[in-house]
């Protein structure tokens, strides 16, 4: 029966991006979707399950399948956003059509292909094919969290223009895997993708590099293009990008506004036609009152500004997240794991992750070394996840100045003794900057005062 119907969809639906059957109860005996690489319709994994559970945000009253079993007529072209129990969101235009065996109606049959911002059904040409390979996209920001949910649906409509995008949130919570699907989403997508962080080269090479040097500009300099020229009818991806020097930021600033700019030593202006996607770790409220960066700037960069929440505040995301980690390191190094214990489960709502989603995947990937078992258990995974020491309350008393030091020598070694913390629980000096609530020349300033390093 259900090579008869296979075989008369095929023909009509030459092409189609996803193929679903399911019965009169909602459980799919066919499920295929189009693999670029293998250039046809491969098995997903799903049969046997019930539609509901595949795609948990469905309801009996949503689902296409039981709206044409309750009605018997056909649903045609529907735009669906469906997210499946992976985590992975799906855009499709979908037609869903009744089944039926000697006059009964025993399931449906669903075709869909892809949807882009175009309304084109070609799937082997819309954007949403990613055409670099490597680069992420919407898909593999795994979620149910229903802010994050609608983070994905904005960066999916603004990927189809040109305009700035800055992405801000805690480190480890993304930001490059949004710059990247912003790209691979767009017009842009078979253009080059360039990603600098900002903040990993002093200013004086990170002039050079974005700008490009000509022949004879200073010693051994020779003629190169710039990350700006490179990224030419592409995106650009400036991470850090508070951590730039402000004459920088004005001069970045000006090759935005007017698509040109002068390498460095050069004479003549060159023209680039890029997309700029930056990104930082503080808000941009803070990031401009604190002057790490330039009012004017933030206008142009952020013309669009997504706000990417914390790992603690998406509860609901850390297991679904577990599982998906579990299941890529499965693949990645051979081993058939099925999941944590219920005691790991726990363990993992309760931390508040301060590393975000990156913590929570080097925890799974240090759990995979460690685990000699088909279930991660409690002493697989580092013990400051579980174990956290009560802080023994200090009963206040009169503060008490060091022996052998007056008021200004104490305050000063109280001073380089929180600096210096800061920085060795930062990555870069800007981050140690905004735990500290100073500027980064501020904080660059007081670190050569106390003789201390990034």
């Amino acid at each position: 029966m259900i090579g008869k119907w296979l075989n008369y969809m095929s023909k009509l639906h030459d092409g189609a991006d996803a193929i679903l059957i399911a019965d009169r109860h909602g459980i799919i005996e066919y499920s295929a979707m189009f693999s670029e690489q293998e250039n046809r319709l491969i098995d997903e994994g799903i049969i046997g399950k019930n539609i509901l559970e595949v795609y948990p945000g469905l309801t009996e009253e949503t689902s296409s399948h039981f709206r044409v079993m309750r009605t018997g007529e056909p649903i045609l072209n529907e735009k669906q956003i469906l997210t499946d129990f992976r985590g992975r969101q799906q855009i499709l235009v979908s037609s869903t059509f009744p089944l039926e065996d000697d006059g009964e109606l025993i399931g449906t049959m669903e075709t869909s292909v892809f949807y882009n911002k175009d309304s084109q059904l070609d799937s082997k040409n819309h954007w949403l094919t990613n055409p670099h390979k490597g680069l992420f996209v919407l898909d593999d920001i795994v979620t149910r969290d229903p802010e994050m949910l609608a983070l994905k649906e904005t960066a999916l409509r603004v990927a189809a223009n040109p305009s700035p995008v800055l992405i801000w949130g805690e480190t480890g919570t993304g930001k490059e895997l949004f710059a990247q699907s912003l790209h691979s989403h767009s017009p842009r997508a078979r253009g080059p993708f360039i990603s600098q962080n900002c903040a990993a080269i002093p200013t004086s090479l990170l002039e050079s590099t974005l700008f490009g040097t000509t022949r004879g500009s200073y010693t051994g300099a020779e003629n190169r293009k710039g990350l700006l020229k490179q990224a030419d009818g592409g995106t650009l991806f400036l991470d850090e990008v508070n951590s730039m020097d402000p004459a920088l930021q004005a001069k970045i600033l000006k090759a935005i506004e007017e698509k040109r700019f002068r390498p460095v030593g050069g004479e003549q202006d060159v023209r680039s036609d890029v997309r700029i996607v930056s990104a930082m770790n503080v808000d941009p409220v803070t990031a401009v009152r604190e002057g790490m960066l330039r009012k004017d700037l933030l206008y142009r960069l952020g013309v669009v500004q997504l706000a990417l929440p914390p790992l603690r505040k998406r509860q609901g995301d850390i297991l679904l997240l577990t599982d998906f980690f579990v299941e890529q390191y499965n693949r990645k190094m051979n081993r058939s794991i099925t999941g944590v214990s219920e005691l790991v489960r726990n363990a993992l709502l309760d931390y508040d992750w301060p590393g975000n989603i990156r913590e929570l995947r080097n925890t799974v990937e240090s759990a995979f070394n460690l685990c000699t078992g088909p279930v991660i258990q409690l002493n697989d995974i580092p013990r400051y996840i579980f174990y956290h020491e009560e802080e023994q309350a200090s009963s206040p008393g009169t503060p008490t100045l060091p022996e052998g030091l007056g008021l200004q020598e104490a305050v000063s070694r109280y001073e380089r003794d929180l600096i210096a913390s800061a920085l060795e629980h930062s990555r870069t000096i800007t981050e140690a900057a905004g735990k500290l609530k100073l500027t980064r020349q501020s904080l660059q300033y007081k670190m050569m005062k106390h003789h201390l390093n990034g």
